[in-house]
This record gives C-alpha cells, sequence and structure tokens, in this order.
C-alpha cells in the first residue's frame, strides 16, 4: 500500500468546506502547505483568474479539489435521523417536513420547536459529515495531522 500523503491542516475547516453547498463557492487543499483555498464567484475578477492560475499550474499533484456534499446524502442523513427519533409524534412531522421541494428548510424549522432534538440533529449531521471527509481522504491517500497548538 503506497505511503499516504501527510498534510498538516485543521479537519474541521475541511468538513466546513465540504459542507458548502453553495454553487458559487468552490474550495481546494494544497498538499503542500495544508492552506485550504477559497475561490468565489463575488471575488473580485483579477483575484480569481490569479488564484486559478496558481492552482492550474500545480493541478492534481499539489492542489486538489475539496469535493461538497452531494444533495442526496444529506436528505439521506435526514431520514436516517427521523428513524433514531423516539418520539412518534415528532417522527410524523419530520417525514412531512421531508416531503417535497424545501425538505431541507422545512425540517430545520421542525427541530425549531425541540431544541433537544436539534442538537442531537447537529450532533448526528456532523458525525455523518466527518466520516465522509475520512473517507475521501482515505480515497485520496490523504492522513491529516493537526496543525500544532501554540
Amino acid at each position: 500500500m503506497p505511503e499516504k500523503i501527510r498534510v498538516v491542516t485543521d479537519f474541521d475547516e475541511i468538513c466546513w468546506a465540504f459542507e458548502d453547498v453553495s454553487l458559487d463557492n468552490r474550495y481546494y487543499l494544497d498538499l503542500k502547505t495544508g492552506e485550504i483555498i477559497f475561490v468565489s464567484d463575488f471575488m473580485d475578477r483579477e483575484e480569481i483568474k490569479e488564484i486559478e492560475e496558481k492552482l492550474d499550474a500545480g493541478f492534481g499533484e499539489r492542489y486538489i479539489v475539496i469535493p461538497k456534499i452531494e444533495p442526496s446524502e444529506g436528505y439521506e442523513d435526514m431520514e436516517d435521523f427521523i428513524e433514531t427519533v423516539q418520539d412518534e409524534g415528532l417522527k410524523e412531522k419530520l417525514y412531512i417536513a421531508i416531503d417535497g421541494r424545501g425538505a431541507f428548510r422545512r425540517f430545520k424549522n421542525v427541530l425549531l420547536n425541540y431544541p433537544g432534538e436539534r442538537e442531537r440533529w447537529f450532533k448526528f449531521k456532523d458525525a455523518r459529515m466527518r466520516e465522509r471527509v475520512k473517507e475521501w481522504l482515505d480515497a485520496k491517500g490523504i492522513e491529516i495531522m493537526p496543525p500544532k497548538k501554540l
């Protein structure tokens, strides 16, 4: 098995980039420095061009795209979470909420009235995201080394 590429960076920042579903934003990991490079369509055109030229020069060797979670994965997380809910009334409300367009917003709105379950949802979702990121890193042969604390 080939040796993993060790990258010193913040794992949580990679998770955050993974979870950003905005089509206007893109993230790249610098395998040499551990920097997470952010590019947004809202940035100055010259700045975008400068960043993209740098990325093109080392793409695939030094820089790799940090993928985004697929909406279907987020939807699956909501379904799986609902199955863990003990309160049958809440479970029914959540299933109704995720039916059709706007499912993510309605799901979150229902949980606003259930702070304990809302907190549990965030922990559930974060654990799923962390697992996806770990799987992606493993598939890329990357081992994240946490930055040293000062």
